[in-house]
């Protein structure tokens, strides 16, 4: 852990004194500043405390994630509490799309407008613009401040051998289970081995009534993505490339995948069929908040919504860890996430550096929205943090023993080709195909592989 923990509890303890307030979501172009200072005299990163002769410096942090700005707000309180000449400046683009957000930031960069910290919301984007030169390496901050990326967080993407970016919310695959029809079906909460065959018959043991009233057991939602649950319940690293960078579509347990999901769909009818899902438009939440269906594999970035009054129920919500193939595999989590980089055009860069260290570390604990990276955190204590103030919506002795899984696997994949959302298109179309019934499994997969080759060729 980092040198500051003795004084984060003042820290705390002012904010919550303050009680400062964010912009209202809606307002997702206004610039908002922070204005607390105390005397507070700790070092965190590589700079040390301003005192009150330093030069004043404004920070200006650009994200897409004007809901999360009251939390925001905070974290930047908490820093100047102890870094009294720095202000972070919060300003929000792309309305709360990530992809507009993209597409902005960038011709922002290319008119070279000033900007210290940006985001990307996946390693693939952050991958094609640290290759273009948007970010600048941490590297030499590390090396300054005598450690390494690695050794500082679980989780790294290092492009082409340099550090460009921090991933510091992460996300990871979960089973969210309506405890109420469980224990109703009889059921008991599915142990850290469960496997997708338990999957299947719990599905069927949760599902009830008929037509427009069915209660499905089982939820998958339309992202083709979905699909390579298949692939992350037996292999660590991308779901997408093997490590010989060729594709893993032809990989049984995608095959085995896409043939329980269709038996589920159209034979069991356990789960909700994808045909109805885009018919609809079906909103996952909605389904599962509503009590519609019983399962809902997802993650754990749904973890705030069961305490959010937007999805009110009164049913309380238990939890399973990713299924597995074999009971005796790696437990195998896919860590995702948002990832911090300085961008190229920063006239502040050590002092970002050292900001994004705190953000990524002790304000993950103040925003308390996302489970930690850094290395030595406790994942259920990022947890705790998530849902103070609606523990009894959930079961938080499960969840608990899920996050403090002592077989736990942080799996990611660090080749992600700029490219791959060609991929992903052709992953989805595909694979709805044969959910739809249009297309038989072989030639699913044959498809996959022989279209996806085409683009990888294309661009050699």
């Amino acid at each position: 852990m980092r040198k500051m923990k003795r004084g984060l509890s003042l820290v705390l303890a002012s904010i919550m004194a303050t009680a400062l307030v964010g912009c209202s979501g809606g307002e997702n172009t206004e610039t908002t500043n922070t204005a607390t200072t105390t005397e507070n005299k700790e070092t965190t990163g590589t700079t040390q405390v301003a005192d009150e002769n330093q030069e004043e410096i404004t920070l200006r942090f650009v994200s897409w994630q004007t809901n999360h700005d009251e939390q925001n707000q905070k974290v930047a309180a908490a820093y100047k509490e102890l870094h009294p000449n720095i202000n972070v400046q919060f300003d929000y683009v792309g309305d709360m799309n990530s992809n507009d957000y993209l597409t902005k930031t960038d011709i922002m960069l290319m008119g070279g407008e000033a900007m210290d910290i940006l985001m990307a919301p996946n390693y693939a984007s952050y991958i094609v613009r640290a290759e273009s030169g948007s970010y600048l390496s941490l590297d030499d901050y590390f090396t300054e401040e005598g450690t390494t990326a690695e050794d500082a967080y679980n989780v790294i993407v290092r492009v082409n051998d340099q550090t460009y970016g921090i991933p510091g919310e992460m996300k990871y695959n979960l089973v969210l289970i309506n405890k109420d029809m469980l224990d109703a079906a009889g059921l008991d909460v599915p142990s850290l081995d469960w496997t997708w065959d338990d999957y299947r018959e719990y599905a069927e043991k949760l599902t009830s009534g008929s037509g427009a009233d069915t209660k499905y057991g089982s939820y998958f939602h339309s992202w083709g993505s979905c699909n390579l649950w298949g692939i992350s319940s037996g292999k660590g690293g991308s779901t997408i490339f093997n490590d010989d960078k060729t594709l893993t579509f032809d990989n049984p347990n995608l095959a085995k995948f896409l043939q329980l999901r269709y038996d589920m769909e159209n034979v069991d009818h356990s789960s909700t069929p994808l045909a109805d899902v885009k018919a609809l438009n079906m909103n996952y939440r909605d389904q599962f908040f509503n009590g519609n269906i019983a399962m809902l594999p997802m993650g754990t970035a749904m973890l705030s919504d069961i305490g959010n009054e937007k999805y009110a129920h009164d049913f309380v919500t238990t939890f399973a860890r990713q299924p597995l193939w074999d009971k005796d595999g790696e437990h195998y989590n896919e860590a995702g996430g948002n990832i911090f980089s300085i961008a190229k055009t920063s006239e502040h860069p050590k002092e970002a550096y050292d900001f994004l260290r705190f953000w990524t570390t002790e304000g993950v604990d103040i925003k308390g929205m996302f489970i930690s990276n850094e290395k030595g955190a406790v994942k259920s204590d990022s947890v705790k943090q998530i849902i103070a103030g609606f523990e009894d919506k959930l079961d938080t002795d499960t969840l608990t023993k899920i996050m403090d899984d002592p077989d736990w696997v942080d799996s990611y994949g660090t080749y992600i080709p700029d490219y791959q959302s060609e991929i992903d298109s052709i992953l989805t179309e595909e694979t709805d195909k044969y959910l739809l019934g249009s297309q038989s499994l072989d030639d699913t997969i044959k498809n996959l592989m022989d279209r996806g080759n085409e683009v990888i060729e294309e661009n050699k």
